[in-house]
């Protein structure tokens, strides 16, 4: 008998950050070999995928389903209605209303119970109750560690026996990059100087707090130190960090270099000093994890699911207080030896992860999915 997986792919068809990147990694190791439960695997977009920077597996087959609608009302009046597949795998928070199958669905953190605060009421409530109803009603949950599993339990009312917690990795794009020719040259195109630089990556969102890094990071350049803030990921509209700033005195040291790809991202994680992950709230941290295979030694909130990802591998701030923040800045600054050894140990705890590994256990828990 004919058993079909179908996966929600519309987040392939915007900038590779985040959610994107995870399903990205994921089926590119859904290769035929993959599975022996299902025959047939399709991704539903909304417009054709560029192959180049999607190279799907030769089993895997596109079905387009247009228009290119926002994702949630997509899902529920193109997806929905058209896949018959056996099992759906959704990677991206939420379900359709009506689906023919059984679902996987893929809760990453619970931001909106944890922090409310960083949300508008409106999309705060639209969207939890959208995401907790679709935990609820999916016939199993995928997750990126054990921490956010007992968050999900707790604030979304399901039993734990329905979530997998499932680690994410690395690319193996991101590694150790020594050819000093290629360093410099990513310093003069993205920093624009041959100085030390923090970098961020990451999308620039309320809980990414970037305004705090700005005020830690003016505290840091008040010490005369030479160092450079730069900032890769998707900027907000509106202005308002160009505002700061320039109301700080640092327009010319802090760099918005804006989405980057992955080989010139990896440059820039072996050509900065540190890496500084500001989130007031993480369970996991891609831009963590490809850091520390590039080498590059990590400041970042001491959460339980950051010391579950790195192990204590990374100098982690209590809190988000641009004082503290700073301090730790300038601490990894002036201390060589701490970023050698967060360097070194950073490297060998990112070899824990494996995408592959990551891949094989989402498949069975969609194979789960189909027999039950």
């Amino acid at each position: 008998m004919s058993v079909r997986l179908g996966i929600n792919g519309w987040r392939l068809c915007a900038p590779h950050t985040g959610v994107a990147r995870y399903l990205l990694n994921v089926i590119r190791h859904w290769t035929p070999d993959a599975t022996t439960t299902f025959s047939e695997i399709t991704i539903y977009t909304p417009r054709p995928l560029d192959r180049r920077l999607v190279p799907l597996p030769p089993n895997i087959r596109e079905r387009v389903l247009g228009p290119h609608w926002p994702m949630i009302v997509w899902e529920n009046l193109r997806l929905g209605p058209v896949a018959h597949d056996e099992v759906l795998f959704c990677p991206s928070y939420s379900r359709p209303i009506v689906a023919r199958g059984r679902t996987v669905v893929a809760t990453h953190d619970v931001i909106y119970h944890v922090r409310p605060e960083l949300f508008p009421p409106s999309v705060r409530l639209f969207y939890r109750r959208l995401y907790d109803w679709s935990d609820r009603h999916a016939t199993a949950i995928t997750t990126l560690g054990h921490a956010v599993k007992r968050e999900i339990v707790a604030h979304c009312r399901v039993p734990p026996e329905k979530v997998f917690p499932i680690h994410p990795a690395p690319a193996e794009t991101f590694r150790p990059v020594r050819d000093a020719a290629a360093l410099a040259a990513v310093r003069a195109r993205r920093v624009g100087a041959e100085v030390p630089f923090f970098l961020f990556v990451g999308k620039m969102t309320g809980r990414r707090s970037l305004p705090r890094l700005l005020d830690a990071f003016a505290r840091v350049k008040r010490t005369g130190l030479p160092h450079r803030l730069v900032l890769t990921g998707l900027k907000p509209a509106g202005g308002e960090l160009d505002e700061q700033a320039a109301r700080l005195g640092l327009a010319a040291d802090i760099i918005f270099t804006g989405y980057v790809d992955d080989e010139e991202l990896n440059l820039l994680y072996s050509a900065a000093e540190s890496f500084v992950m500001p989130s007031v709230y993480e369970t996991t941290s891609l831009p963590v994890m490809e850091a520390q295979a590039a080498g590059l030694p990590v400041i970042a909130l001491d959460t339980e699911g950051l010391r579950e990802l790195t192990a204590d591998t990374a100098l982690q701030v209590p809190d988000m207080d641009p004082a503290r923040l700073g301090d730790a800045m300038l601490r990894m600054a002036g201390d060589a030896g701490l970023r050698r050894d967060l360097s070194a140990r950073g490297l060998e705890n990112a070899r824990r992860f494996s995408w592959r590994r990551c891949s094989a256990e989402t498949m069975a828990v969609c194979e789960r999915a189909a027999a039950a």
